[in-house]
C-alpha cells in the first residue's frame, strides 16, 4: 500500500508540473477567479476592472462576477496560491493532494465493505495510476479541478458512512454531513450521493423489520449538518448578487432539460466513454464485479447493495434523465466502479491459484497489466512529445504572457488583441491587468479616449488583425510579440 500511494503521490506532482500554462476548458476561468479570491474569497470575480460596460454579466465567460461554479475547490486553489505563490503547479496542487487521499479512500473503503486485502490492493492501484484522473488533475480534461474536489469529497462522505457502520460512533454522521455539503460546495447536489446509499440501507433493514428509529434521526441530523454547510453560501449569494444567483441556479436545472452548450447525445452517450473513464478493457469487468460480490460472503450486503444502487442510479440518471452530456458527469462515481473491476480481477486471480499452484505467478503480472492499462502511458508519451504543436504553442504564448510586465509601460494596464479566452491567462499571470481577447469594438474605442485609457495590443497576427480605429487610436501601443495561433 505504501508502494501503491507512493506512486499515485509521485504520478499527480508529475501531473501538476507536466504543463506550465492554462488549459482552455475550464482551467484558466477555475484558476483566475481562485486569483482573485486570494484577495476577497467572499466575492468570485473573473474580470476585476473592466473598463467597458458593453457585456452581459450573465455570460460566464466574458463577466466581472462569477458564480458558474460552487466555491470551495476554488477557495482551496487560492489558499494553495497564497502560500506557495501564484503558478500553474500551486494552483493545481489541491487537486494532487484530493487525489492522493482518494487511494487512501477507496482502499478503506474496500476493506469496510468486507472484501479481500488485495482487491483493495488492487482498487487503490487502479486509482493511482488512473489516466483519466491525471488529466483532471493537470486541468487537461475539461471541469478538472471542480470534479477532483467534487468526486473526492463524495467519496469521502461514503467513507465516513461506511466508517459509522463500522462503529455506531455518532461523530462519523457528523462527518458524512461536513463532506456531503462540502461536495455540493464544489459542485451541487450530486454531492448527496451518500444519503442515497445510506437510504438503501435504511430500506433494508425496514424490509427486514428492523429497528431503525434511530437510524433515521441519525440520517435526519447528518443531512441537517449537510444543510448548515453549503446553505450558507447560497442564502449570501441570493442576497448579495440575486439576479446573477438565481440565473445559475436556473441554468443549472436546464441541463436537465435541455443540451446546453452544444453538449448533446443519446441514451448511449457514456458507453463510449467508459475506455477512457476506468482504462481499456477494464471497464468490461464492472458488471461482473458487482455479480461476483453479490455472493460474496464476507462483503456486507446492506452497504454493498447501497453501492451499486448510487453507480446504477448515477448511470441511468445522466444517460436517459439528463439531456446535457458530459463524460466527466459521471466521473464521481469512478473509483467506487473501480471496486467492481477489482472484485472481478481477485476473482480471476484465485481461479487461476487453484489451477496453478503451487506454480502459479499470475499476481505481479496482474498487478503490473492493471496498472498499465489504467495508466495508458502510450497516451502520456503522445501528449508530452516534442512533436505535439499545440501543447508547445501553449508553451510559447504563455510564456509570453508571463513576462509581459517586460513589455508594457508603466502606464498601460489594458491589454488586447491575444487569442480566444487567452485573455484570462493574461489576467492570472499579471494582476492589475485587464485583458480582452481580439479588441473591442468601435464605439468603445470612443470612449476610452474621451478618457485617455492607454491601451496596449499585440500585433496582428493569424485571423486576429487590429482594425484600423485600433492602429489610428491616440493611446494604443503595440506589443510587438507574434503570438501562435489556434
Amino acid at each position: 500500500m505504501i508502494s501503491i500511494l507512493t506512486i499515485g503521490f509521485a504520478l499527480r506532482i508529475a501531473a501538476i508540473v507536466a504543463d506550465p500554462f492554462l488549459h482552455p476548458w475550464d482551467e484558466r476561468f477555475h484558476a483566475l477567479v481562485a486569483r482573485n479570491m486570494m484577495t476577497d474569497p467572499f466575492t468570485p470575480i473573473l474580470r476585476v476592472n473592466p473598463i467597458t460596460d458593453n457585456y452581459d454579466k450573465f455570460i460566464w465567460c466574458c463577466n466581472h462576477i462569477w458564480l458558474h461554479k460552487q466555491p470551495l475547490f476554488m477557495w482551496q486553489m487560492a489558499l494553495s496560491m497564497k502560500i506557495f505563490g501564484v503558478s500553474e503547479w500551486s494552483m493545481r496542487l489541491p487537486s494532487a493532494i484530493m487525489g492522493t487521499l482518494l487511494i487512501l479512500l477507496i482502499y478503506r473503503i474496500t476493506i469496510l465493505i468486507g472484501a479481500r486485502k488485495q482487491v483493495a490492493l488492487l482498487s487503490a492501484l487502479l486509482v493511482a495510476c488512473s489516466n483519466f484522473h491525471l488529466k483532471m488533475i493537470a486541468g487537461i480534461h475539461g471541469m478538472e479541478h471542480n470534479d477532483v474536489a467534487h468526486g473526492f469529497y463524495v467519496l469521502a462522505s461514503i467513507w465516513a458512512l461506511f466508517e459509522y457502520n463500522n462503529s455506531k460512533k455518532w461523530y462519523w454522521v457528523m462527518l458524512v454531513g461536513v463532506l456531503s455539503g462540502a461536495a455540493i460546495l464544489n459542485k451541487w447536489l450530486t454531492g448527496l450521493l451518500v444519503y442515497l446509499i445510506w437510504g438503501v440501507i435504511l430500506l433494508i433493514s425496514i424490509y427486514k423489520k428492523e429497528p431503525v428509529k434511530k437510524q433515521m434521526l441519525l440520517f435526519v441530523f447528518s443531512l441537517i449538518v449537510c444543510c448548515i454547510v453549503f446553505l450558507p453560501w447560497q442564502f449570501y449569494i441570493l442576497h448579495r448578487f440575486p439576479d446573477l444567483a438565481a440565473y445559475e441556479y436556473e441554468f443549472n436545472r436546464r441541463h436537465i432539460t435541455e443540451a446546453l452548450e452544444g453538449h448533446e447525445g443519446g441514451y448511449f452517450y457514456y458507453f463510449k466513454y467508459l475506455k477512457d473513464l476506468f482504462g481499456k478493457y477494464l471497464y468490461f469487468f464492472i458488471p461482473i464485479g458487482m455479480l461476483l460480490s453479490v455472493q460474496e460472503k464476507s462483503i456486507n450486503k446492506n452497504l454493498n447493495l447501497g453501492v451499486i444502487t448510487a453507480i446504477g442510479f448515477v448511470f441511468l440518471f445522466f444517460s436517459i434523465i439528463v439531456k446535457t452530456k458530459v463524460d466527466t458527469y459521471l466521473f464521481f462515481v469512478v473509483p467506487l466502479a473501480l471496486l467492481y473491476i477489482s472484485i472481478a480481477l481477485d476473482y480471476i486471480n484465485r481461479l487461476f491459484e487453484k489451477l496453478l499452484e503451487p506454480t502459479y505467478i499470475a499476481p505481479p503480472v496482474i498487478f503490473t497489466v492493471v496498472a498499465f492499462l489504467s495508466l495508458n502511458p502510450q497516451w502520456m508519451m503522445d501528449y508530452l512529445s516534442p512533436n505535439n504543436e499545440e501543447r508547445n504553442g501553449r508553451i510559447y504564448n504563455a510564456n509570453i504572457y508571463r513576462n509581459l510586465n517586460n513589455d508594457l509601460p508603466d502606464s498601460v494596464h489594458v491589454v488586447m488583441n491575444m487569442n480566444s479566452f487567452e485573455d484570462i491567462d493574461v489576467m492570472f499571470y499579471n494582476k492589475g491587468i485587464t485583458a480582452y481577447h481580439w479588441t473591442l469594438p468601435a464605439d468603445d474605442f470612443k470612449s476610452f479616449e474621451e478618457r485617455k485609457i492607454p491601451i496596449a495590443v499585440f500585433q496582428s497576427h493569424g485571423n486576429y488583425h487590429l482594425p484600423e480605429y485600433v492602429m489610428t487610436y491616440p493611446y494604443v501601443h503595440i506589443i510587438n510579440k507574434k503570438l501562435i495561433d489556434f
